[in-house]
């Protein structure tokens, strides 16, 4: 894990937090939920037309763009959800996001520019699956690192914590 690209000369990952499971169930639910369409509208629309006529090729078609569409969707979404990670340093944290298909966004902060650590288990669900979020404030241009759907949050929250601490420590060489 410390070969992350990027990383200064004696700088250690201590470790990459990744969404939970559970943040990949929205997108199942969303592709389910489309392929019930694309079945209702094909039994109960599309094979009330004659086989060989214009209609059926049309709605077909159409059928067809609207299975494209959802699998776009599906995929465009694992993405933007599987490629969001928090990386934690022994220096600094590391926030990359996917913003769009083709669009990251990478930002950091040294770990002596946090002001505030935050985390959330909330609902049934979270609760259930003990999944919540994290937040990161700094004092750095990007003001706040920001997770959901976060497995065990509090157990990162403490060892950002402490991780500061010790960074501080060796900073300020005691």
């Amino acid at each position: 894990m410390d070969d992350f690209p990027g990383l200064r000369p004696n700088e250690k990952v201590l470790f990459v937090v990744r969404k939970h499971w559970v943040a990949y169930l929205k997108i199942v639910f969303k592709l389910a939920v489309n392929l019930g369409i694309i079945f209702l509208l094909e039994y109960f629309i599309v094979n009330q037309f004659q086989h060989d006529s214009l209609t059926y090729l049309i709605f077909n078609e159409f059928l067809i763009f609207y299975l494209l569409g959802a699998w776009w969707f599906t995929f465009n979404g694992w993405l933007d959800e599987g490629l969001d990670t928090l990386i934690i340093t022994s220096e600094r944290i590391i926030d990359t996001t996917q913003s769009a298909f083709i669009s990251i966004d990478i930002s950091s902060a040294d770990l002596d520019e946090i002001q505030d650590v935050s985390g959330k288990v909330a609902g049934f669900v979270g609760g259930l699956f003990h999944f919540g979020e994290i937040s990161v404030q700094t004092a750095s241009a990007q003001n706040v690192f920001f997770m959901d759907y976060v497995k065990s949050p509090e157990r990162y929250i403490d060892t950002l914590i402490e991780s500061k601490t010790r960074y501080l420590a060796h900073k300020h060489g005691q």
